[in-house]
């Protein structure tokens, strides 16, 4: 009897996973594959769809962050921004091209360095040391690191100034105050993109590298015509996240500048928040937001599509 059972239990077994009907089991591997997803997607909505689909209403209405909808106002607050005769549009072009500037200054710093400084510590012993070192910075909060440098760069009292016996105003006046945010940044943003230029050469074919060497090509030869032309498709990466993060600036201009001096290193993003929070213009602000969103989405479209067509 024990038998028996024991050769009919794999039998009945197998007879019920035939019996099970393809659908069902097509709909446990669905309800399964969902199950995976479903925390991301209760996130991406609580903490992205709700708050997008919500700031787009607020961009319809005239919006005051105390009291709420003081009247609805269709796309009107979309059109005045290109209603030049508007001090709030003109402000806000003007900031956005103060942000035009920094990303023009900052993006060719924050690709190039951090590739000379990738190469260089794939080249140098110790490279979990310096790799750590760059790396450090970027784990700081932004009010960390403009406190830092304030302390840094302060005309009165500043290290750097007392250190070398200057009287460079270098928040307070222009250039400096754009090199001051932009060397800051630099200091700030360099750890991560370093991270991703060096992965992208520690995955380069060392026979190629060798093949150069034995050619009795230097440093400088290999680095220029062996490591750049085969790290294109990294540099097209790095030079998109590079812009969009610079088209964000905000905590350098706000805690180093106050966006002065005048409004010459305000931030379309500082910007918008003064308009939401500083003159309660919340309906206003949403929609220079999109507005400013959309013209960031289109920029890097056509950015890495430049860039892949130079790759290809």
């Amino acid at each position: 009897m024990l038998r028996e059972q024991a050769v009919e239990t794999p039998a009945l077994a197998a007879n019920t996973r035939r019996t099970t009907s393809p659908w069902k089991r097509k709909a446990f591997r669905e309800i399964e594959a969902l199950a995976f997803v479903l925390p991301y997607l209760v996130a991406f909505v609580l903490f992205l769809g709700i708050p997008i689909v919500y700031g787009i209403y607020i961009s319809l209405n005239h919006w005051n962050p105390i009291i709420g909808s003081t009247g609805f106002a269709g796309l009107q607050q979309y059109l005045d921004l290109f209603n030049f005769s508007i001090l709030s549009s003109q402000q806000f072009w003007q900031s956005m091209l103060n942000t035009v500037i920094f990303v023009i200054i900052s993006v060719p710093f924050l690709v190039g360095i951090p590739l000379i400084v990738a190469y260089a510590i794939y080249r140098a012993p110790f490279k979990n040391v310096f790799r750590a070192f760059y790396f450090f910075p970027t784990v700081l909060s932004a009010t960390a690191v403009s406190a830092i440098w304030v302390f840094l760069l302060a005309t009165q009292g500043g290290a750097i100034n007392d250190t070398f016996g200057l009287q460079v105003p270098w928040l307070v006046d222009q250039p400096y105050a754009w090199i001051s945010i932009d060397v800051t940044t630099v200091w700030w943003s360099l750890g991560f993109n370093l991270i991703i230029m060096y992965a992208g050469i520690t995955q380069l074919p060392q026979a190629t590298l060798d093949a150069a060497a034995i050619d009795g090509a230097g440093t400088f030869r290999t680095f220029l015509f062996v490591v750049i032309p085969q790290l294109r498709n990294v540099l097209a990466f790095v030079f998109v996240i590079a812009t969009i993060a610079s088209f964000n600036l905000f905590a350098q201009s706000f805690l180093m500048t106050g966006g002065g001096p005048g409004f010459s290193t305000q931030s379309a993003s500082l910007y918008i928040y003064n308009q939401g929070f500083n003159a309660l213009h919340m309906g206003s602000a949403s929609a220079m937001a999109f507005t400013m969103g959309i013209i960031l989405a289109m920029i890097a479209f056509f950015q890495y599509r430049f860039a892949q067509e130079k790759v290809s």
